[in-house]
């Protein structure tokens, strides 16, 4: 393990005026910050998955098959009542990146007894490839690229961007926006409070917010079911006219806009049933406090507004 740099942070200007009025006395919490960057390089193992556990910061994870080895880069804050304290405290930090049994590539960051509020780790993953990644952090945002098999990511408070993944995602934030592309098998999402986007997709999606707009845009070989569900917050699904069954979209306060003209639309303006075909998945979308725009692909008798 090499260490790239170590930055040592002065107290806050809070800090430092409470030490001035309270003349002899020792600061009070944990002011001072140690901050330091290390990188680990670990062998390589084609097509094995990759699992990352850390807290207070961000994950971002990169698949580039023009790259031959694995570079782990792992950014430290570590805090103390002096700055001595902070410190030792940093030195004191494991960053633990092992290969498992199973062939998982393991990266955690482990703190010295009780992890302090504002310490935290964020780490940064090149490699050639992945088959399957399980993130998990708090206060920080995820972001995956290129990687193969299944995508599981939970974060407390951090936006969550998924591209090119080769399997199902699923993804749970409690804020945060959700933001999925070119997905090549389930998605499975929910935030608090946060948009959703989910683009070039073959379906099924669900997706759940509480407090945010969500758009889907199907790609155009889609064939799964979208079920979409928020509480507050406009939403937008563009299908293709191949995808068939039926939409059934509703909202309690707002109106329900369909366009395509291979659509048969039933119902109020409130409610409505978009047949596209007597074969395929039922879809389903609702929102409590918003406006919901369906655009079916094929032959549009008017452009879906943007």
């Amino acid at each position: 393990m090499s260490h790239l740099s170590h930055r040592r942070v002065a107290p806050s200007l809070a800090a430092l005026l409470l030490l001035a009025t309270l003349a002899g006395c020792s600061v009070i919490g944990h002011s001072y910050r140690a901050q330091e960057e290390r990188a680990v390089s670990p062998v390589h193992q084609p097509q094995s998955p990759v699992r990352v556990t850390t807290k207070n910061g961000s994950v971002r994870i990169t698949a580039d098959a023009a790259r031959r080895d694995v570079l782990v880069t792992a950014r430290l804050t570590a805090a103390g009542a002096t700055q001595e304290e902070a410190d030792q405290r940093l030195a004191a930090i494991d960053v633990r990146v092992q290969r498992l049994e199973d062939g998982t590539l393991s990266i955690a960051a482990v703190f010295p007894g009780e992890r302090r509020g504002n310490e935290g780790c964020s780490f940064e993953i090149a490699l050639p490839d992945a088959l399957g990644a399980a993130i998990e952090t708090t206060n920080g945002g995820i972001t995956l690229s290129g990687l193969g098999g299944e995508a599981l990511a939970q974060t407390s408070n951090g936006s969550v961007r998924i591209t090119a993944q080769g399997g199902m995602v699923r993804v749970r934030t409690s804020n945060g926006r959700i933001e999925i592309v070119d997905p090549a098998d389930t998605v499975d999402v929910g935030t608090s409070n946060g948009g959703v986007e989910v683009s070039g997709f073959a379906g099924p999606v669900e997706v759940r917010t509480s407090n945010g707009s969500v758009t889907c845009r199907a790609g155009d070989a889609a064939t799964g079911a979208v079920r979409i569900h928020t509480s507050n917050g406009s939403v937008t699904l563009d299908v293709p006219a191949s995808l068939g069954g039926r939409v059934t979209a509703a909202t309690s306060n707002g109106s329900v806009r369909t366009f395509g003209s291979k659509a048969t639309t039933s119902g109020g303006d409130r409610a409505k049933v978009i047949q596209l075909g007597d074969a395929g998945p039922d879809c389903v979308v609702q929102t409590s406090n918003g406006n919901v725009t369906v655009s079916v692909r094929g032959e549009l008798a008017e452009a879906p507004p943007r």
